[in-house]
């Protein structure tokens, strides 16, 4: 029975491979961005390195940032503009419905972990909330500066930019962002 759950909420989470994350098409008109998956897969990366460097709950941090998208699989990944639209509260709303149901196919004890999980990162209240939240905007940031080397519209990719550099909360993350946008600056001036 528990192995039947198993590959049922794989069947729903291995579609976030498929799930594009949206910005990159409505906002610089990438075609085929990123994928959630490919998102959540990196951001996990990051939180290992960052946590283990920091002395934080590296495995908390680890499976903060595999939950945190999840529920994409269900409503679709919103731009910061959807969302407005849609309106936050809305959109929260949504997501919940979409996490439990989601979770409601693996064993009691793990979809009351896991919620427990995915909650705390959106509560943002403990560090490593915190911590992970800031990963997550890093990873865009990365992969904005990415398509950026690969030629995409870097007026366009600035925006991404603006919305997240005053959102950092985590020194460290601060610095790491100060880093990348002086290799931003050096490539754009080597470019010219």
């Amino acid at each position: 029975m528990a192995l039947e759950k198993l590959i049922d909420f794989s069947e729903i989470i291995g579609k976030l491979k498929v799930v594009n994350r949206s910005g990159w098409i409505s906002q610089v008109g990438i075609t085929a961005p990123e994928s959630v998956a490919d998102h959540s897969f990196r951001s996990a990366i990051l939180a290992m390195c960052m946590g283990d460097m920091l002395g934080f709950d590296t495995e908390k941090l680890i499976r903060m940032l595999l939950l945190h998208d999840i529920q994409e699989t269900i409503t679709g990944d919103y731009d910061y503009y959807l969302k407005e639209e849609i309106g936050k509260q809305t959109v929260k709303l949504q997501e919940r419905i979409a996490i439990k149901n989601i979770l409601s196919r693996l064993p009691t004890k793990l979809k009351r972990k896991y919620y427990a999980i995915w909650k705390e990162y959106e509560d943002k209240t403990t560090r490593e909330a915190m911590l992970a939240n800031d990963i997550d905007k890093t990873e865009m940031l990365l992969q904005a500066f990415e398509y950026e080397k690969e030629g995409y519209d870097s007026e366009k990719l600035e925006a991404f930019w603006t919305s997240v550099q005053s959102k950092i909360k985590t020194p460290i993350i601060q610095d790491l962002l100060a880093l990348l946008a002086y290799k931003k600056t050096s490539m754009r001036h080597q470019t010219r």
